[in-house]
């Protein structure tokens, strides 16, 4: 017998408890001198308790740790005799925990992850620690964090870990920002999940998503999943639009290299250019067309953000129905909103001009305010303010006719700030005036439903006149 197949038959002989006293003072012996039999007996360990599927599946866990017990209790009586043999049996079975638990963390917070392995992340950061800092938010959002913890109460300057944060309603909206000052945001009825274990890892389920991401360390781009893409960022500045079945990326500063999960095709996205990933169409690079100040909501092809979506019948047109919201910080109120968002993968960028219009058409159940706001961004997607239509000359009744159909129209001159960003207008813009247009919510408060639908809504240059009116 050769003297690696010696080491083989004593590690095996031991791990399954058949090795009698003598073979135990042999393999002691030959662990505390030689170190090739060192290695050959992690192996061994490493294979016969099979931690490669411990990390895969969890209910293995509890079997593998019987076999760790069950070598230190075989070999306990050693221990006074052999301290260097006990130093080496802590090192391995602590050496195997780590790898253990650094899969299993590495599993649950990165499954799809192409460029970390468990191993390295037995020196990561500690999931619990803070990795971001929240910087700017409005409207109703919901953060869950370590161990499903859900958090209403969410505050500009609370230190996060990660988790996931769900705009709830159309003007909804929340800044992070990073240890490194890269800075991300989500608006509308959007849902991010963000960690950063080494490597900063973002999930956009749904909704709009804009980022300035500062280089990034070598061989660690920040990697944002959507439905249908995988995006490599190393540094720059633009924004995503997701859904289940669409992304579209825009660049506005750098690079951003777009993966298609569908078909694994990749292109490569430079400054002012996208590109829409869908199905299993063309994913080339396009120059982001000229801005246009002239827009219409298309509702009879697809529903609005937030809201019931009413299709079209022989009868009436489709419209997005208002549905109840109670706003976090006044318990007591409910209002019944909706949201249209201002998609760009039909179009290009929508800007609003300060002598423009918006006139809105839909139905009440009876005479109601209609009260309307907007959200805008500058021409580098950067977020810009939110702004009403109806605060500075209060907002009168819309008088339905006989068939509940109404029409209002609001000035962009009247437009002022949103009061639930009024607390960062020294950063935001003071009006929204050639700003580009992101998104819409009409809302009523009433104490009973008013009824709140909206068939159109369409934005309108002074030179312009206002068609399709009642």
């Amino acid at each position: 017998m050769n003297q690696s197949n010696d080491w083989e038959e004593l590690i095996d002989r031991h791990l399954h408890g058949e090795l009698e006293e003598s073979g135990k003072e042999r393999l002691a012996e030959l662990l505390d001198t030689n170190a090739a039999a060192r290695q050959q007996f992690v192996e061994q360990v490493q294979w016969d308790t099979e931690f490669a599927e411990a990390v895969r599946e969890s209910d293995q866990v509890d079997q593998d740790a019987g076999v760790l017990a069950a070598i230190r209790a075989d070999t306990d009586h050693q221990l006074s005799s052999k301290p260097a043999f006990l130093r080496l049996m802590l090192a391995v079975a602590a050496t195997i925990i780590v790898v253990l638990s650094a899969g299993l963390i590495y599993q649950l917070a990165s499954p799809e992850s192409e460029l970390a392995d468990a191993g390295k992340l037995t020196t990561e950061r500690p999931v619990s620690e803070s990795i971001a800092r929240i910087t700017g938010l409005s409207g109703s959002l919901i953060w869950t964090g370590d161990r499903g913890q859900i958090v209403r109460d969410v505050k500009v300057g609370m230190e996060l870990a990660g988790g996931t944060i769900e705009g709830m309603a159309p003007d909804s909206w929340f800044e992070l920002q990073f240890k490194d000052g890269s800075a991300v945001m989500i608006s509308g009825t959007s849902m991010l999940t963000f960690s950063d274990l080494g490597q900063k890892e973002l999930r956009l389920k749904v909704g709009i998503f804009s980022a300035n991401v500062v280089p990034q360390p070598a061989g660690k781009p920040m990697l944002i999943h959507t439905p249908s893409t995988l995006l490599k960022v190393l540094g720059t500045q633009f924004d995503v639009e997701a859904s289940q079945a669409s992304t579209m990326l825009t660049v506005a500063e750098g690079e951003v290299r777009v993966r298609r999960l569908s078909d694994g095709r990749e292109v490569d996205v430079p400054a002012r250019h996208r590109v829409i990933a869908e199905g299993g169409g063309d994913l080339t690079a396009q120059l982001v067309p000229e801005s246009v100040d002239h827009w219409k909501s298309q509702l009879q092809l697809r529903p609005g953000s937030y809201g019931k979506w009413l299709p079209a019948t022989e009868q009436r047109a489709a419209a997005q129905k208002a549905i109840p919201l109670v706003p976090p910080e006044n318990p007591d109120t409910t209002l019944y909103l909706l949201g249209i968002p201002v998609s760009r993968t039909d179009g290009p960028p929508v800007v609003v001009r300060s002598d423009s219009k918006f006139v809105v058409r839909g139905r009440l159940n009876k005479p109601a305010s209609v009260y309307f706001g907007i959200a805008v961004s500058d021409a580098s997607n950067e977020f810009a303010g939110k702004f009403r239509g109806d605060l500075t000359n209060k907002q009168p009744l819309s008088q339905p006719d006989e068939d509940g159909r109404f029409e209002v129209v609001y000035q962009v001159s009247d437009f002022s700030l949103d009061p639930c960003v009024r607390d960062r207008k020294e950063e935001l813009a003071t009006t929204p005036h050639d700003l580009v247009l992101n998104g819409i919510w009409v809302f009523t408060h009433t104490d009973t439903p008013s009824g709140l639908e909206v068939s159109e809504v369409e934005l309108i240059p002074t030179s312009q006149p206002i068609q399709g009116t009642r």
